[in-house]
């Protein structure tokens, strides 16, 4: 078990809580148990003061019993029923509601070790996919030219070209590591309202295919699909 020091004192055995009895989010325990072998839990679970119920956590409970530990931190609540639903389903929404800052997470990709990617919910395509998505959103005509380097900056800082300089990396360097890449991402758009079932599909197609990601899938789905137009059934 790792815990952080400071919610040792709010350890309980799992074996007192009681995961929630409905919860309407699917999480990735997967990821969430890589993390907690990288890390340990960093922030404790939220807990039914009376009843023992999870309200937010219940997917954090599960990679700690998958990965044996006996104890993990929570904090408790008096929560009415309807507080805690409410609660719950907040905890897991907010969290969604974010977006990335693709070039802040690009660099930080980059000072990432590789075997760290998994542990905060990364694959390696991913980071490609974050990194074809910066490219798109960079055009030559959006850059200026480095008055220090004479290269091309990523984004314009008139009026202090020093922090420029020591903040942004250049649009040049970024298309020279991006071509020596061994794969290279597709993007694809979708509206909002269906994003999660074209999603929960490929992921469903990809495991009835017994194949190891979503790339796989499209890539036979294509070739399938090649075959058939050159080949029609006589």
């Amino acid at each position: 078990m790792n815990v952080a020091d400071s919610l040792i004192p709010l350890l309980r055995p799992l074996s007192d809580l009681k995961p929630a009895k409905s919860n309407p989010r699917r999480g990735d325990i997967e990821a969430i148990m890589k993390s907690y072998e990288r890390f340990g839990q960093r922030k404790p679970i939220v807990v039914n003061k009376t009843t023992m119920e999870i309200i937010a956590g219940n997917h954090q409970y599960e990679a700690a019993k998958r990965l044996g530990w006996h104890s993990i931190a929570i904090v408790t609540v008096d929560d009415d029923p309807e507080t805690a639903i409410a609660y719950s389903i907040a905890d897991n929404r907010i969290g969604q509601l974010g977006e990335w800052n693709v070039e802040e997470l690009v660099s930080a990709f980059e000072l990432m070790d590789v075997s760290d990617l998994e542990s905060v919910g990364f694959k390696e395509i991913d980071v490609e996919d974050f990194r074809a998505l910066l490219d798109e959103q960079i055009s030559v005509s959006d850059a200026v030219i480095d008055p220090v380097t004479g290269k091309p900056r990523l984004t314009k800082m008139e009026g202090n070209a020093e922090l420029a300089v020591s903040q942004d990396k250049t649009y040049a360097e970024f298309l020279e590591r991006y071509a020596q890449k061994a794969t290279r991402a597709v993007i694809l758009y979708y509206p909002n309202e269906i994003y999660g079932d074209i999603v929960a599909g490929l992921s469903e197609l990809t495991a009835s295919m017994g194949l190891d990601d979503h790339s796989e899938t499209v890539e036979k789905l294509i070739k399938d699909a090649q075959a058939r137009r050159d080949h029609p059934a006589s």
